[in-house]
Order: structure tokens, then sequence, then C-alpha cells
């Protein structure tokens, strides 16, 4: 029986512990609050908890940080001499490189080793209270090995992953970067934006425009409730990817305010159609149950 260490029991360590239950792991869990730790080890969620962390990770085959993307390199420079010798230490952080450079350098001179992870997995909401065991199936999980890394101890990262029901992939961690800054980085930020441009600048209009708001509103600004605090730390650690990203979707917004402007409703409905065909398609491999 492997233990794994969670550190920090929000939505997504939360959701980790009671999806491992049952799975042949010991799940060693912590938090700085210690009536969260009470209440997750009564029911059952956790299987050992402690008041200093490094008690946990002394015993930690596997310690995954489930923590804010600054507090990762913070914790990994304020425990490295706790962690268990020879054990992996991988976090859930939404960018990578910054992360992987930090962690790594905080636990040059420990022989535990720091994998990067990122599960495409979340809600909109945080807490303790919102975790369910479903979060993590089925989804990508993106693995970001130290350059020069022991294969074996990626296989044993890769197979925890596995153990959750997820895919993991293998990525660097500049290319991951890049890449989730247009595929949920982005997301978000447009959510952000729809939400002021619709309710924020309504004025006398708010009430009515928020009854006239319905499913398709609610769809799209959904992750408009997340954490503002959090979303500040993952943009300013992948600002020039982000950006990038926005400026790709202001040239289509831009397109299409020119074809809606000019009357060339042909364009705008083969726009349409072209973005029904790819979203159709994706679906359909991505989340074929859904359909």
């Amino acid at each position: 029986m492997k233990n794994v260490a969670i550190v920090g029991l929000g939505l997504l360590g939360t959701s980790m512990a009671m999806a491992l239950k049952d799975k042949g792991i010991r799940r060693l869990g912590w938090t700085r609050r210690g009536d969260v730790r009470k209440s997750l080890l009564e029911k059952g969620v956790i299987d050992e908890t402690a008041d200093n962390p490094d008690d946990l990770l002394a015993k930690a085959d596997i310690a995954v940080l489930c923590l804010p993307v600054p507090a990762i390199s913070e914790f990994c420079a304020e425990h490295a001499e706790a962690f268990k010798p020879n054990s992996i230490v991988t976090d859930i952080g939404s960018v990578k490189r910054v992360v992987m450079r930090k962690a790594s350098e905080a636990l040059a001179d420990s022989s535990a080793t720091f994998i990067g992870s990122h599960p495409m997995a979340g809600t909109e909401k945080t807490g303790p209270d919102a975790a369910f065991p479903e979060l993590y199936r089925n989804a990508i999980v993106f693995v970001t090995p130290p350059c020069g890394g022991d294969p074996a101890r990626v296989r044993e990262l890769n197979d925890f992953w596995k153990t959750l029901d997820t895919k993991p992939i293998p990525i660097d961690p500049d290319e991951h970067d890049r890449l989730v800054a247009f595929t949920s980085h982005i997301s978000h930020m447009i959510a952000l934006a729809l939400t002021n441009a619709v309710l924020a600048s309504a004025g006398g209009e708010r009430g009515l425009r928020g009854l006239a708001c319905c499913g398709a509103f609610r769809d799209c600004s959904r992750v408009a409730s997340s954490s503002p605090a959090m979303w500040r730390e993952i943009i300013e650690r992948n600002t020039e990817n982000v950006v990038d990203a926005l400026k790709g979707f202001k040239h289509e917004l831009e397109t299409l305010i020119e074809a809606i402007s000019d009357g060339r409703y042909d364009d705008f409905e083969n726009m349409f159609a072209d973005a029904k065909k790819i979203r159709d398609a994706w679906m359909a491999e991505r989340y074929p149950n859904l359909l």
C-alpha cells in the first residue's frame, strides 16, 4: 500500500482523497485548518492527518501539493528536508514553467524528485464542501518531467494518475503554459469580460438584463464565479501566453463585428457554420456521452 500525502484539502485535494478511497492507497491529508482536518478524518475522506505536515511527508511515497501556484515552491522550500527519501513530489498548478523551476531549485539538495502535474479538472467552486469523487474521472493530466529526470519515477507518477481514472500526457513546461493559455486561461478571461459587458455596464437596465439572461449566458459566464485571487496568481505567471491568446480572440471578434456591420450575413453564417462543425467534432471526440 502506497502512502500518498495530499497537501491542501480544498476542492481539488478533497476530491482527490475521495477518488482514492478503496484504491489500495493510504491517504495522508493535511491543510492549515485543524477543523477541516478533523472533519475529513471523521468522515473517512482521509486515513491519517497531523498538525505538522512534516509528519506526513516523511511517510509519503508521493506528495501531491494541491496549493495555490505561489505556495507550491514556497512549501517545497520550507519542507525540503521533510520529504521521504526518493519520494515523488508533484502539484496540480495551472502553470508549469515557473513552478517547475522554483520547486526543483527548492529540492535540489533532496533525494525527492519534483515532477509537475496539471489535471484538467475543476469547477468554479472552492473548498472541501464542493468536492466530489468524480471530479478527476476521464480528465487529461499534463505531466512535466524535469530535464534528465528518472523515467521510472515518471512512470510511477503516471500510474498514480491512472489510479484516479485520468489520462496522463507528458509535455514540456513551456509548451504546456502556451497550450493552456488558449484552452483554459482564455475561457476565464472571456467569461470575465462577458459578465462585465452584460451586467456591469447595464446601468438602469441591469434588472431587466438579469431577467433576460438565461441558459446561454449562464453557461458562457460560469467560470467568472471562480476565485479572483487564484486567477490573478495564474495570469500573473503566464502573462505573455495569455495576452497572445486574447489577441487571437480579439481578431476573431473584430472579424465578426466587421461582417455584421457591413451586412455580410452570408459570411456571418459561414463563420457560425465553421464554428459549429469544429465544436461538434470536438464534442464527439471528447465528450461522446453528452451527445
